[in-house]
């Protein structure tokens, strides 16, 4: 009987500490007023690092966005800009989700009128919806992480949907 016992608390013990659910928000609109412009970038990073719990504050481990590796492919028409923001304000964002420590590859950039800029990336090379939405300052020092989003699908939709590029 006690090893049934034992057993149970196991299960109930492991199924609570993979539970857990960081939480999902939606971005608030007042957040993203002052934006300016969006553009469709490409991000060299080979130094990426891939946390391996997300549960704890990574947020000192984030590294700084280096402007010289990111190359515009497309900058969004201005006419899109208040329906892409509107779209990227009704996606749902894993708060504080600590994935990864920064972006890479294909990232939409959201570039704000004073120069800071805010990265949004997911990893689609592996199907994924892990990866990194953050504010950086114009000089690429991280100013506040949001997390990612809770399915690829929206990143995918704001790429497909907004810019003439499809994510391979």
């Amino acid at each position: 009987m006690k090893k049934i016992i034992s057993f149970v608390l196991l299960v109930v013990l492991l199924f609570s500490l993979c539970a857990c659910d960081p939480g999902t928000y939606i971005v608030e609109q007042d957040s993203l007023e002052g934006i300016v412009s969006v553009d469709l970038i490409e991000y060299k990073n080979e130094n990426q690092k891939h946390f391996f719990s997300w549960v704890p504050n990574h947020f000192d481990e984030l590294v700084p966005f280096i402007n010289e590796n990111a190359k515009v492919i497309e900058r969004l028409p201005q006419e899109k800009l208040a329906d892409f923001l509107h779209s990227f304000s009704k996606t749902d964002i894993l708060h504080t989700y600590y994935a990864y420590n920064s972006p890479k590859d294909i990232c939409i950039r959201c570039n704000y009128e004073n120069g800071n800029f805010l990265i949004i990336w997911a990893n689609y090379a592996n199907q994924s919806f892990s990866g990194y939405i953050g504010e950086y300052s114009a000089d690429g020092t991280v100013l506040s992480f949001w997390g990612c989003f809770s399915a690829l699908s929206y990143y995918e939709e704001l790429v497909n949907e907004y810019f003439n590029y499809t994510l391979k």
